[in-house]
């Protein structure tokens, strides 16, 4: 079976399309699938699939992409980006025996043989959070059994791989009024640009600070907090599936919707778009949570159940069974 992943990651865009599509290409590669990657440029996409060893071509128009894709003759085409024009996965579809898209809120989704809308839900798209997907290591940490002390001693700060924003710096700042002080340990990811902001803030901080560029172990970051404080993007699955209670910073508005929805499930506690947020709230928010046991046990037995890692292996195997019944593969 050949496979085309089309996505893209940078510091506007973020970089949750190009992880979630990377953990699918690992399960792919499991069933000795053929992979290449169609991305439209963007230096943190490309240091992420040439670390990994993957083939990939930059295209940045469909005149480009086009002879790309059908030089390759793909059995599938996964589109991981957002806001698809309805012509474009039309087109794929001339190319490709499947067409499959994964959080695309825009027109094109209606046109995709195979739509997942986990974050951002479409009708007719399967969208049930067992199918969101994450990378091997968070099926590890899930299997184990997460430990909910009464006291927060790791707090996990964490905005996604750009930050497209900078929220993290107003955070840290917002965090010196906490009359607790557990350790902080403030991840930025690879597409991160706010680094002046964050040493400023890091300087002045009277906190127990710790900021890791770019981290290689997030599971086992995110395992070891007692509590998060995250976007609402792909990152906020990930610590479901581990089961570290989490406070929501949204880091675009369309993540507000797929927050308050687990947070209604009793999952997360929502605080709301980053813009939007009165960060003087942040500290009461964090010492209510810290100060309340149950509450944080209770969010995190809420994620577990919700999130099992396994999301890659259902996909994968959906992608499998619709190859088998109507595509022959080349």
């Amino acid at each position: 079976m050949r496979i085309v992943f089309r996505t893209e990651g940078d510091h506007q865009q973020g970089m949750g399309d190009v992880m979630s599509s990377l953990a699918l290409a690992v399960e792919c590669a499991k069933q000795a699938a053929e992979i290449l990657f169609v991305i439209s440029g963007g230096d943190e996409a490309i240091a992420a699939l040439t670390e990994r060893g993957y083939r990939f071509h930059a295209a940045s128009v469909w005149e480009t992409e086009q002879p790309i894709l059908h030089a390759f003759h793909p059995d599938v085409i996964v589109v991981n980006k957002l806001n698809n024009p309805g012509g474009y996965i039309r087109s794929l579809k001339s190319l490709a025996g499947l067409v499959v898209t994964m959080d695309d809120a825009g027109e094109g989704a209606q046109w995709a043989d195979l739509k997942f809308n986990v974050l951002y839900h479409v009708p007719g798209a399967i969208t049930d959070s067992e199918y969101v997907a994450l990378r091997d290591e968070f099926k590890v940490m899930h299997e184990r059994e997460k430990a909910i002390r009464s006291q927060v001693r790791e707090l996990l700060v964490m905005q996604g791989g750009s930050d497209t924003y900078g929220f993290t710096p107003s955070i840290i700042h917002a965090l010196e009024g906490m009359r607790i002080r557990p350790h902080c340990t403030v991840v930025v990811g690879p597409a991160f640009k706010h680094e002046s902001e964050l040493r400023t803030a890091a300087d002045a901080s009277t906190l127990d600070l710790t900021v890791v560029p770019n981290a290689r172990n997030m599971a086992d970051l995110m395992w070891k907090a007692d509590l998060a404080i995250t976007a609402g993007g792909l990152g906020m699955f990930e610590l479901l599936c581990v089961g570290t209670p989490s406070l929501i910073i949204c880091g675009e508005r369309f993540e507000v919707e797929t927050a308050s929805r687990l947070e209604k499930a009793g999952a997360v506690v929502n605080m709301g778009f980053g813009r939007d947020v009165h960060y003087g709230q942040l500290p009461k928010a964090v010492e209510a949570l810290a100060t309340d046991t149950e509450r944080r046990r209770q969010l995190s037995v809420r994620g577990k159940q919700l999130v099992d890692g396994r999301g890659c292996e259902r996909i994968v195997r959906l992608i499998r069974e619709r190859v088998l019944q109507g595509v022959r593969p080349r």
